[in-house]
């Protein structure tokens, strides 16, 4: 099946950004507004949502309220004063299925390109849709060549598509906040580490060994109000995550990793979760943080930072 990319276009980790950039979890809504001359941000909003208002899936319907939800986007843009049709969006990372990749070489065809990344991944998967729409980035590799890939279902996207197009406004970039948060780490010169981001419902989790994407993991959380997990339960989950993960890269990549690199959209406090983080692991946590350059606080800094990973402060990867 071709891949439909007429609506939607996704870059993941170099992306050209629109000056507004949207995240929608199943918790909150989030904005920023950059100059494009520079980057700096000049407004920003967080916008809580409703309980059951969005429950992100691979498979299934993700707005339970489509109307309540647009009225919330609509604030948000409102708050932002942005200007353009143009929109990048951070979609939940459980509509996604993400993997990386790793062949010996890529054909030059873009459509032979694309049929060989569809069956590998079609190998990890228990079934492949036939309207799953694909996207992808090759990474710069010493001895192969990686690929970041994502697959959605068309479906599910046009749900994200359609919520905006009701506003007026047209989804130009779709990613996803972990590997957006690529783009604030310094994985050239820090070979060996970790990146990871907890929401409410999920966590996102990337390896990076020797300098190049080697794992995506995603594990999600209870979300209905009777089966939710405690904050604790939240990040005890996360520990064990984060630790057999550090473990299987050891296993398999003989790499040992030498940092955590830490976002939250919990509503919890970010020192608590850094406390419970660097009490638990015997490598170095830090805190993800949108530079300096971009003008937001310290902790509007920390928490808006999948946002600032869509604006081109640095270019790791080579568009695929």
């Amino acid at each position: 099946m071709a891949v439909d990319l007429r609506r939607i276009r996704d870059y993941f980790t170099a992306p050209v950004c629109p000056p507004t950039i949207i995240q929608v979890t199943s918790s909150y809504m989030s904005g920023i507004h950059v100059d494009v001359k520079d980057g700096r941000a000049k407004r920003h909003a967080v916008l809580e949502l409703p309980p059951g208002l969005l429950e992100p899936h691979f498979d299934r319907k993700n707005i339970a309220d489509a109307a309540a939800l647009s009225g919330v986007l609509k604030e948000g843009i409102r708050e932002l004063q942005a200007s353009g049709k143009k929109v990048a969006c951070l979609v939940p990372e459980a509509c996604l299925k993400i993997f990386v990749l790793s062949f010996d070489s890529l054909p030059a065809s873009e459509k032979e390109r694309e049929k060989i990344i569809r069956w590998r991944a079609k190998k990890q998967m228990a079934i492949l849709p036939e309207d799953t729409r694909l996207s992808y980035e090759t990474v710069a590799s010493s001895s192969s060549v990686k690929v970041l890939a994502a697959l959605a279902r068309t479906p599910v996207i046009r749900e994200y598509e359609d919520l905006f197009a009701g506003l007026g406004l047209e989804v130009g970039i779709a990613s996803a906040p972990t590997i957006s948060l690529l783009n604030l780490v310094d994985w050239e010169n820090e070979k060996d580490l970790l990146v990871a981001n907890i929401e409410q419902d999920s966590l996102g989790l990337i390896a990076v060994t020797q300098s190049e994407p080697a794992l995506y993991r995603l594990k999600t959380f209870p979300v209905e109000r009777e089966g939710e997990l405690r904050f604790s339960q939240k990040i005890e989950a996360a520990v064990k995550e984060i630790e057999n993960t550090a473990h299987f890269i050891e296993d398999r990549e003989k790499r040992e990793v030498r940092s955590l690199w830490f976002r939250s959209g919990l509503r919890e406090s970010q020192a608590d979760i850094l406390a419970g983080l660097r009490a638990s692991f015997p490598f170095e946590v830090r805190q993800v943080q949108a530079p300096p350059s971009s003008g937001l606080g310290p902790e509007a800094s920390a928490f808006l930072a999948p946002l600032a990973g869509q604006v081109p402060w640095r270019k790791n990867l080579s568009a695929g």
